[in-house]
């Protein structure tokens, strides 16, 4: 009973952190393909849609969703321990995501801190120009970090849920 209730809670740990990955990885593209072309378009003008109070609240959805993400990660990582297949899928992705987290607080989000606090009627500059073209440009390396991190969670999650693999068990499918 009690080993079933700790594979319940491996199996529902993982779950959270693939559906919380999913949503970050749905995040990051509508992000990078609907709102970073906005506000890149003529900075600072164009600057607008992050700025806080009349733009897209971005913290509003990267906040909750890193910390489940985070939650989610952690508790597999713990309850997941035992089995050497699921740890080991399970450091690989939390490796890949903790060196997307530590990339975001060192660069990503200062500079867009520093963006939203450009003043929208400031005159363009090439330095501007510049730094918006290398967040921009950035930006798109942390979707594999993001790939790497939700494909071994979903690996783990399917080896918590079935051993080694579907055709290990006595199971048409080999």
């Amino acid at each position: 009973m009690r080993r079933a209730r700790h594979r319940c809670a491996l199996l529902a740990s993982l779950f959270l952190a693939c559906m919380a990955i999913g949503a970050a990885l749905g995040g990051g593209l509508y992000e990078g393909l609907v709102l970073t072309p906005l506000w890149s378009a003529a900075p600072p003008r164009s600057f607008s849609i992050i700025q806080p109070g009349r733009g897209v609240p971005l913290q509003t959805f990267w906040i909750p969703v890193h910390a489940v993400v985070t939650i989610g990660m952690l508790a597999a990582l713990v309850l997941g321990w035992r089995d050497a297949g699921v740890r080991r899928l399970v450091l690989l992705g939390l490796t890949a995501y903790v060196v997307m987290r530590a990339w975001s607080f060192a660069y990503f989000i200062p500079e867009m801190l520093a963006f939203q606090e450009v003043p929208l009627d400031r005159p363009p500059t090439a330095e501007l120009s510049s730094r918006v073209d290398r967040w921009t440009s950035l930006s798109w390396l942390r979707l594999p970090l993001d790939l790497v991190a939700a494909i071994s969670f979903l690996f783990a999650l399917t080896r918590g849920a079935f051993g080694d693999g579907l055709a290990s068990r006595s199971s048409p499918i080999r």
